[in-house]
């Protein structure tokens, strides 16, 4: 251990002792920082996933690709300059053992370039000032780049073993590590044929970074990684001592042997690693784990839930890692359900009588464009799903991401435990110029009828009076007079325990001269009487807001405001929505009885309210805030009331400042909009054993900074400021031993 300690001391001294560690670390360093800032500025939110991201972008190298490089530069010397100068044969003549010296030159390689991944930690550090990191998915992500790094040590070291020129050695290593990453591209597999590309994107570092970008340690992954280091660690490890043995000595031929036994041993470990379960959910809300809500649901199971899986034998190369996670989520579902569940894996490639079966199902063949020897061919692929619970029968024909699977997955299953009479029912008031689910809600309406029995209510006599068969009723953004009897109609229904949701528009804009004007008709004062008061404004928040085109040009829009929601219980894990053109709203005493008010969606303190509307350019003179006092703003409220009617009931009610936030232009761009609004609903109608599952498909982390400065203050500390340190450290270091080299000594008398 004491001979380990001090080669690795030794080597790392050699890293710091010249200015070249220095050079590389500053580098990576300060590359990585712009490169990141560059895309986080635009997308607004608080992760690192640019930053660990696996898709190659020369524009926008991340840490994988950046390693790639930066660890061949690092390594190169580690081997070839000891041959170079005649000291690796001194070594191995010493009493030291030659898996020693290989160790020590691996950790010492491996702690240089830790050095440069740990480097980066100021980004993470510094952006919490201004969002919500997730510090467990921040966490698998440096470690995932940790188990990376090693891997690429480990190269760099083989390559370093095989020449005296370090020049030759980083050109080996860059093309080893490189045509290893290129291999686990997308866009690489689809040029070879499936069987090969799919092999060969088992074998790449970038499959297995990919779960780990994401904050999900697998033990298949650290296999892997594992496997991969003890494999070319092995190979240096007989590179080194060949040096020192003959090649026709049986001692040679052992040592060939076992470092071929060990290279295959650590081969069939990383491939049959595959099969090995178990993992480690590092995300805050285990947005990787099956959630309780899906636990309940299953447990809710009375009969046998056949789970069938249509997939392809030969997946193609586009499907084959959501094939593989797909299977290990269903693996997982079956496993978690006592029982309940069973799961049954068909492949209608490879059976005529599964395709039958599948076409019966309705899970079709999808064609992909494949290479093949002969050329670029078309190949059917297949990835279907489809639940049988009783005599009930639901399909997913395709599956095309893994993203928001459990949830899909957990509907099914929820729907179909569901009788259709016990069905709860969701109407939209239509006639008054409401926004509709044909023109305006197809994502929601679409989602909603999987749910509940969904339907458009007139706002006349014979309308109202089927608002008894509902349990909620959404009016979304009237723009006309609503008569008195609709008034009187949402009154009893509120009062017999209904629900409500209230979507106002105190002003509509014209979008094409982005010009504001007030809405007459807007339907706000029927929520005054509950306590709930919508005013008749613009809110803009200067810091927490939407980037949007304009012309050829992307412009800051302070009029959508990015605003983060306040209160879980109702809200679920959604962390932020967007909201465009709203306006504020506030609480009063309400005159119906004791009413709990809850604040839904509020905006940052960087807020203000625009009374004097009208100019809604990017450049509106509104939206200097000289002299205006910036507050949080509420722009959603909901209100429970207790019913006077002895039923022990209570009414609910759910006032938002805007319409537009969940129709299918602005869902689109915003996800998490659609979470909140089907939580909401399901919370309107006390239906919540689907909100936990579904917050979890997208938990959106706004970064949000008090002042220019304080963002100024965080890009330029790591873009420069961490930089500047370690030019600081080497200066200093580089004057300690030039005066050490200076220093005068007598000799004792």
């Amino acid at each position: 251990m004491r001979s380990l300690l001090a080669l690795v001391r030794k080597d790392l001294k050699g890293y710091f002792d010249q200015p070249t560690g220095y050079i590389l670390i500053v580098g990576f360093v300060t590359l990585l920082s712009w490169s990141f800032f560059r895309s986080a500025f635009v997308t607004g939110e608080a992760a690192l996933r640019p930053l660990f991201t696996v898709d190659f972008a020369v524009e926008s190298p991340s840490i994988p690709w950046l390693l790639a490089i930066f660890v061949p530069a690092a390594t190169m010397r580690l081997l070839a300059e000891e041959q170079r100068d005649g000291t690796l044969e001194l070594l191995l003549t010493q009493p030291i053992r030659g898996w020693v010296i290989l160790l020590a030159k691996f950790i010492s390689g491996l702690l240089f370039v830790s050095v440069a991944i740990i480097a980066t930690l100021g980004i993470p550090i510094s952006l919490e000032s201004a969002g919500n990191l997730d510090w467990g998915a921040v966490t698998g992500q440096y470690l995932g780049s940790i188990f990376l790094a090693a891997s690429f040590v480990s190269i760099g070291l083989f390559t370093s073993s095989l020449t005296r020129n370090q020049i030759v050695a980083f050109i080996l290593g860059l093309f080893v590590t490189l045509v290893l990453m290129l291999i686990g591209l997308e866009a690489v597999g689809v040029t070879l044929p499936g069987q090969l590309a799919t092999l060969l994107q088992s074998l790449s570092p970038i499959s297995h970074f990919t779960s780990m970008a994401r904050g999900v340690i697998d033990l298949r992954d650290v296999l892997y990684f594992v496997a991969l280091v003890s494999t070319f660690l092995s190979a240096t490890f007989l590179s080194i001592r060949g040096r020192t043995l003959s090649h026709k000595s049986p001692q040679y031929r052992n040592l060939q042997l076992g470092t071929v036994a060990l290279i295959v041993l650590s081969v069939l470990v990383g491939w049959f690693g595959t099969s090995v379960q178990g993992r480690l959910d590092l995300t805050a809300d285990k947005i990787f784990t099956l959630s309780q809500g899906t636990e309940n649901i299953l447990s809710g199971l009375d009969d046998i839930l056949t789970v069938e899986l249509y997939q392809s034998k030969d997946p193609p190369v586009q499907v084959g890692l959501v094939s593989r996670d797909v299977r290990d989520f269903l693996e997982d579902f079956a496993g978690k359900s006592g029982g309940r569940v069973k799961l049954v894996q068909r492949f209608p490639d490879a059976d005529a009588a599964s395709a039958r079966r599948a076409q019966l199902a309705g899970v079709p063949a999808v064609q992909f464009n494949v290479q093949t020897s002969s050329g670029l061919e078309i190949k059917n692929g297949y990835l279907g799903l489809v639940l049988t619970y009783a005599d009930r029968r639901e399909t997913i024909p395709f599956i095309r991401t893994i993203d928001g699977f459990e949830y899909r997955v957990a509907t099914l299953a929820y729907n179909m435990l569901q009788d259709d009479v016990n069905r709860k029912s969701v109407g939209f008031l239509v006639g008054h110029g409401e926004k509709t689910i044909g023109e305006h809600f197809n994502s929601l309406g679409g989602l909603l009828a999987q749910q509940y029995n969904l339907s458009e209510v007139a706002g006349d006599a014979e309308g109202l009076q089927a608002l008894s068969e509902l349990d909620v009723l959404i009016v979304a953004g009237p723009t006309r007079r609503m008569p008195q009897e609709v008034y009187q109609a949402l009154d009893e229904f509120l009062a017999s325990g209904g629900k409500v949701m209230l979507m106002v528009d105190p002003v509509t804009v014209d979008v094409q001269n982005m010009v504001a004007v007030p809405n007459q008709f807007n339907f706000g004062d029927f929520a005054e009487k509950y306590g709930i008061v919508v005013e008749d404004n613009l809110v803009f928040d200067v810091r927490s807001h939407e980037t949007l085109r304009f012309g050829s040009v992307l412009l800051p829009y302070p009029y959508w405001v990015r605003s983060p929601t306040a209160d879980r219980k109702v809200t679920g894990d959604v962390e932020s929505v967007l909201i465009p053109w709203p306006s504020s709203v506030g609480t009063t005493e309400s005159q119906v009885g004791e009413a709990e008010f809850i604040p839904i969606v509020r905006t940052s303190p960087f807020a203000a309210a625009d009374y004097a509307y009208g100019d809604v350019r990017p450049n509106s003179p509104q939206l200097d805030i000289s002299g205006i006092q910036l507050f949080a703003n509420d722009l959603a409220i909901a209100v429970e009331t207790k019913i006077g009617n002895g039923s022990g009931e209570s009414s609910r009610l759910v006032v938002v400042g805007d319409s537009d936030w969940l129709t299918d232009v602005i869902v689109n761009r915003a996800q998490e909009n659609m979470a909140l609004g089907l939580n909401l609903i399901d919370w309107l109608a006390q239906e919540d054993a689907l909100a936990e599952i579904r917050s979890k498909v997208i938990t959106s982390r706004a970064l949000i900074f008090s002042s220019p400065s304080h963002r100024n203050a965080v890009q330029y500390a790591n873009i420069a400021g961490v930089p500047l340190a370690f030019i600081v450290l080497g200066l200093l270091r580089y004057l300690k031993r030039r005066s050490t080299g200076l220093r005068v000594y007598k000799r004792e008398e």
